[in-house]
């Protein structure tokens, strides 16, 4: 009977954490916009062609603001990444799936 007690007790300390973490709700800005899917790895910037912020990791998100801008067959959006949601900038919207 112990056996059983301590066995049950050791799985419940198992999977009880990964409850509690699968409930917890992501955190994100809760700035407007569409949430868009990085297609490679992709430079956050000042501006469209301006200085390097930081690298965005294909496969990750990009919340869009909604601004924009295009020349050409040039188009750029305006958001942030899911590596630092305080972090805004540009990105190529050709590198999105958005």
């Amino acid at each position: 009977m112990k056996r059983r007690l301590l066995h049950a007790l050791a799985i419940a300390l198992v999977v009880a954490p990964g409850t509690v973490v699968a409930a917890t709700p992501a955190s994100a800005s809760d700035a407007p916009g569409f949430v868009c899917n990085l297609t490679q790895n992709t430079w956050l910037r000042t501006a469209p062609h301006g200085q390097v912020l930081r690298t965005l990791t294909a496969g990750r998100g990009f919340r869009w603001h909604g601004q924009g801008w295009s020349e050409d067959n040039d188009t750029w959006i305006y958001g942030h990444g899911a590596e630092d949601p305080s972090l805004d900038g540009w990105v190529p919207a050709t590198n999105t799936t958005c």
